[in-house]
């Protein structure tokens, strides 16, 4: 391919000093475009130990584009490049050859979530088209230490409530900077801002297919939810809930309790028929923060359950893990025989990672290796995942959301 023909580069490092990753990655992305070609736009994920205010600005100037869009990670994929140091810095350029998307941001998620997604959404509402693909990442945390998130699912309701029923493809992610959560931000244009949601709609030239891949099992029967307040559920069929998770699993109350339900349990709960066939697609799982034995409640990752709510105990173990995304990925690529993308992004929770789960091999490996060979290939390690899901886009936990996008030369 001549660099004239080239509509997107990839650069990436991890250098552990900000303005030289900063340089690394922009340079391999100019290097690769030529001085022909001029970036439209552009996707940073960017690991939480840098200073990113240093990175962004150095990006934007460098590639001579305010429309920008992404935040803090956890960690960072590429074809070349997979790691959770938090010093991974990765850059998706995308040329001029592309129409140029909207960006759009708000901010003060701190004083009300569904408040500022109302607002997002009555925006999205007036500049987006039906059925258009739209990019949307927000800052997780609110506060750390102890970390006090942001609620996706109060934003999400939010943008919903601004859309006033406009349909369009909402994807993304809740940004976090390490593992222990206590920090992240977002980008929009040339500046890092806290508190704050970004979307970039895509031009409607773009088409989008996405495949959620978790590997997550019911291991239990339908409960229902008894006592909940926000994230901190109480019971399930008017037991203590903390109970019956251990009685799952086997054990004692002990120290270690939290850590083994983390990487044990999560909360499922089941979207369509009830009684259809088992379908990991059909199911949206929480992560268990943490527990307290006192009480018997357990606190977990998004506070959109309620009582009355149905759900199901899910066990995950690493061997599903790596089944899903293999499945998933062939899948995803079956779907779409005989086109051609042109990019593939992959949002994957954080907890996913060998750091967190323990797993002898990155399940992001699999992604890397299958899709990143080729197809120009981003993927970032997010705190929540936002994917559609039964015709609703959802904020969703222990998630990996493979995208591919084509050109749909026909509409534009």
């Amino acid at each position: 391919m001549r660099n004239s023909d080239k509509i997107i580069a990839i650069g990436s490092s991890r250098q552990p000093d900000s303005k030289k990753a900063a340089q690394e990655a922009t340079e391999s992305i100019l290097e690769q475009f030529g001085p022909e070609i001029s970036v439209g736009w552009a996707l940073i994920f960017c690991g939480g130990r840098h200073d990113s205010q240093t990175v962004i600005q150095h990006i934007g100037s460098r590639l001579n584009t305010d429309c920008l869009i992404g935040g803090a990670a956890v960690g960072t994929i590429t074809r070349d490049l997979l790691g959770t140091s938090g010093y991974e810095l990765s850059i998706a350029a995308f040329s001029e050859a592309i129409p140029k998307p909207v960006l759009i941001s708000v901010e003060d998620l701190d004083k009300g979530e569904i408040e500022a997604g109302e607002k997002l959404g009555a925006r999205l509402r007036e500049i987006a088209h039906e059925g258009d693909t739209v990019l949307l990442f927000y800052d997780s945390i609110q506060s750390s230490p102890p970390p006090v998130l942001h609620v996706g699912s109060y934003l999400m309701e939010g943008i919903y409530r601004g859309l006033q029923g406009k349909s369009m493809k909402l994807l993304g992610a809740g940004t976090a900077g390490d593992l222990q959560l206590s920090g992240s931000h977002i980008f929009s244009g040339n500046q890092m801002k806290k508190h704050a949601a970004a979307a970039m709609v895509l031009p409607s030239s773009i088409e989008s297919h996405t495949r959620i891949m978790h590997g997550c099992v019911p291991v239990s029967s339908f409960m229902e939810i008894t006592k909940i307040e926000g994230a901190v559920l109480y019971e399930l069929d008017g037991r203590p809930a903390l109970e019956i998770l251990m009685e799952m699993l086997g054990e004692d109350r002990g120290p270690s309790v939290t850590d083994n339900l983390s990487l044990s349990l999560t909360i499922g709960q089941k979207h369509g028929d009830p009684f259809a066939p088992y379908d990991e697609s059909s199911y949206v799982n929480r992560l268990i923060l943490a527990s307290n034995p006192e009480n018997g409640s357990v606190v977990l990752f998004e506070a959109d359950f309620q009582e009355g709510t149905r759900i199901q105990i899910m066990s995950r173990d690493n061997h599903l893990m790596y089944e899903s995304v293999q499945k998933g990925t062939q899948e995803l690529l079956e779907s779409v025989q005989n086109r051609d993308p042109f990019f593939a992004l992959y949002i994957d929770c954080a907890g996913r990672c060998n750091a967190f789960s323990g797993s002898e091999v990155e399940e992001a490996s699999i992604v890397q290796n299958r899709i990143g060979q080729n197809v120009p290939l981003l993927g970032f390690y997010s705190g929540v995942e936002i994917a559609p899901l039964l015709g609703r886009s959802r904020p969703l936990d222990w998630t990996g959301v493979l995208t591919l996008f084509f050109q749909n030369r026909e509409s534009s």
